[in-house]
C-alpha cells in the first residue's frame, strides 16, 4: 500500500488496543497461566538477549527518532540540520578520514514539489507509480518508500523516498558505500518517522491538472508596442526543468528542444502540432537554425550536429556551445570564459579561429543573428551582468546595460528589431527594449505580457515575417505541474 500513514496504523492500533481492553486482558491471563516455567523462562532470556544486542541510543530529530547502536554508527552533528519542517541528519561507520557507509536521512513538511522533483531525479515515472502501481515498496520507518539502487560519483548508493501527502510528508534516506549488511538493516529498523495527518491535499498530478492558457496581450516601451499571441502546443510538455530549453524555427516548422529530447512541430501562426522526436535521449541544450534549413544542436560534451528535415546530415565533435550564424557557414565555439573560437564550416571540414570577447568575466549565453554577436553575462568590471554586442568580426559596437546603465538580470534571448534591440530577461522576467544607440528605453514585465505567474525565459529564435517565438516554462495555476510554453511576440 502506497502512502501508509504511521499515525492513523498507530490510531487503529489504539483503538483496537482499547475497544475491548477487558476482554484482551483475560485472554492474556488465561494464557499466561497455560504457559509452562520453563516457556516463561526462555521468553525472557530472549528479551534479554534483544536488549542487549543493541545499545539502546536514541536520537531525537523531531520529525523521526531512531534507535541505534552508536558503538557502530557516529553522528555527524556539524552537517546535520534539524528545525520544525526539516529535519537532515549524518550518520557513518567511520573508516580512518573516511568511512564504510554514510546514511543521510532527511525528514521535510512541505508540498509535493519536492516529492516529484525527486522522482524525475530517479528515474521513476511519476504516471505508472501513482496509476498502474508498477514499481515495488519497502517500509522505511512507517512511510512505504520507493527504491533505487545505483552509484553516486562512483560510488554504490541506495535511496529511499516516499510522500505521506496527508502529512505533507517527504522522506529520503540516502545510503552511500557499503550497504548490504546487517549493520544497515538495524539502523533502518530502528528508524521511525513521526508524522501526523494534517490533512494535506496535493495538487494535482500532471495529466489531472489544469493546462495552461492565456490570452493575446500588449505592452509599451516608449514609440515601441509589443504584442503577445499564446501559441498552444499540442500534447503538452511537461518539465522539470526551467532555463533548460530552447527553440528554432524553419521551413514552417519549430524544433523544441528540452528534456534531453529535440521535437518537431507543424507552426500554422496560431498553434504547434506535434509531429515528431528528431532526437531523443542526448544531452543536448541548445538549437538553432540555418538559412539553408538546417537546424544544429550542441551540447557540453556532445558532438555538434545537423539535420534537415529530421534527419541527421552532418556531426562535428570536439566543440563546446555552438551558436550559428544564419547563413549556417560559421559559429561562435563557447563556453563559459571570454575565449572563444570563430568556427568556420568547409565542405564538412572545420576550421577555427581563436576570437575573444575581452569584456566579459563569464559568459552565460551568446546569440548571433545577422549583424551582430550578443555576448551576455558578467562583465570584467564587476559592474554585473550585461549585453556586449560585437559586429561579426568580433569587434565591440556597444554595451547594452538596464534603466540606470546598472546591471540586468540574466538575458537569454537577443536580436535586433527594425529600430533597435529586444532581449528576454530570463531572471528578472522581463522584456526589454534598446534604441540603435544602445540606450535601455524601458522594460515590460512578462507577468503582464504573458498572464503568466512566475516566468523563466528560456529561448527565442526570429519567424519569417519578423516577428519573434520564444519559449519559457511557468507552473501551473493548480501547481500541477511546470509546463513549457509558447508565444509570438510582434509589433516592434
Amino acid at each position: 500500500m502506497k502512502k501508509r500513514i504511521l499515525a492513523m496504523l498507530m490510531a487503529g492500533v489504539m483503538v483496537l488496543a482499547f475497544g475491548g481492553c477487558g476482554k484482551e486482558e483475560n485472554k492474556k491471563e488465561d494464557s499466561d497461566s497455560s504457559k509452562t516455567e520453563a516457556a516463561k523462562d526462555d521468553e525472557k532470556d530472549d528479551e534479554k538477549e534483544k536488549e542487549e544486542s543493541v545499545s539502546g541510543e536514541l536520537f531525537d530529530a523531531g520529525l523521526w527518532t531512531l534507535d541505534y547502536d552508536s558503538e557502530v554508527w557516529s553522528y555527524e552533528e556539524e552537517i546535520s540540520y534539524m528545525d520544525e519542517e526539516y529535519a537532515s541528519a549524518f550518520f557513518v561507520i567511520p573508516d580512518g578520514d573516511s568511512y564504510i557507509t554514510n546514511i543521510e536521512v532527511r525528514v521535510s513538511i512541505g508540498d509535493q514539489e519536492e516529492f516529484r522533483g525527486y522522482l524525475d531525479v530517479y528515474e521513476f515515472d511519476a504516471y505508472e507509480y501513482v496509476v498502474n502501481d508498477a514499481y515495488d515498496t519497502v517500509d522505511i520507518g512507517g512511510v512505504e518508500c520507493l527504491v533505487y539502487e545505483g552509484d553516486y560519483w562512483g560510488e554504490p548508493c541506495l535511496t529511499y523516498i516516499g510522500r505521506v501527502e496527508e502529512a505533507a510528508t517527504t522522506v529520503v534516506v540516502e545510503i552511500l558505500g557499503e550497504y548490504e549488511n546487517d549493520n544497515v538493516n538495524q539502523f533502518l529498523d530502528g528508524l521511525t518517522i513521526c508524522i501526523e495527518d494534517v490533512g494535506n491535499v496535493d495538487a494535482p498530478w500532471p495529466w489531472d491538472g489544469e493546462a495552461f492558457s492565456t490570452s493575446d496581450a500588449s505592452g509599451s516601451i516608449g514609440d515601441c508596442t509589443v504584442d503577445s499571441q499564446w501559441l498552444p502546443i499540442d500534447e503538452c510538455i511537461i518539465s522539470s526543468e526551467t532555463f533548460n530549453h530552447d527553440v528554432a524555427y524553419v521551413n514552417d516548422k519549430a524544433y523544441i528542444l528540452g528534456d534531453d529530447t529535440l521535437k518537431q512541430y507543424a507552426y500554422d501562426g496560431t498553434s504547434l502540432v506535434y509531429e515528431d522526436e528528431v532526437v531523443c535521449g542526448e544531452d543536448y541544450q541548445y538549437v538553432q537554425a540555418t538559412n539553408d534549413g538546417s537546424v544544429w544542436i550542441s551540447g557540453f560534451g556532445m558532438p555538434l550536429m545537423c539535420l534537415q528535415d529530421g534527419v541527421e546530415i552532418a556531426t562535428y565533435d570536439g566543440l563546446d556551445y555552438i551558436t550559428m550564424h544564419p547563413s549556417g557557414e560559421w559559429g561562435i565555439n563557447w563556453f563559459s570564459g571570454p575565449d572563444c573560437e570563430k568556427v568556420t564550416f568547409t565542405d564538412g571540414s572545420v576550421s577555427r579561429t581563436a576570437m575573444s570577447f575581452g569584456e566579459v568575466a563569464t559568459i552565460s549565453s551568446l546569440i548571433v543573428d545577422e549583424n551582430y554577436i550578443y555576448v551576455c553575462g558578467d562583465s570584467t568590471d564587476d559592474t554585473g551582468h550585461k549585453v556586449y554586442v560585437y559586429d561579426t568580426n568580433g569587434s565591440l559596437q556597444m554595451t547594452l546595460a538596464d534603466m540606470d546603465g546598472e546591471s540586468l538580470g540574466c538575458i537569454t534571448f537577443m536580436c535586433q528589431t527594425t529600430d533597435g534591440f529586444l532581449g528576454l530577461d530570463g531572471n528578472l522576467r522581463e522584456v526589454v527594449h534598446w534604441s540603435n544607440d544602445g540606450t535601455c528605453l524601458g522594460v515590460i514585465d512578462g507577468g503582464d505580457l504573458f498572464g503568466t505567474i512566475y516566468p523563466w525565459f528560456c529561448g527565442g529564435t526570429m519567424l519569417d515575417d519578423g516577428s519573434i517565438m520564444v519559449v519559457m516554462t511557468d507552473e501551473r495555476v493548480d501547481e500541477s505541474a511546470m509546463e513549457v510554453i509558447a508565444f509570438r511576440l510582434s509589433g516592434f
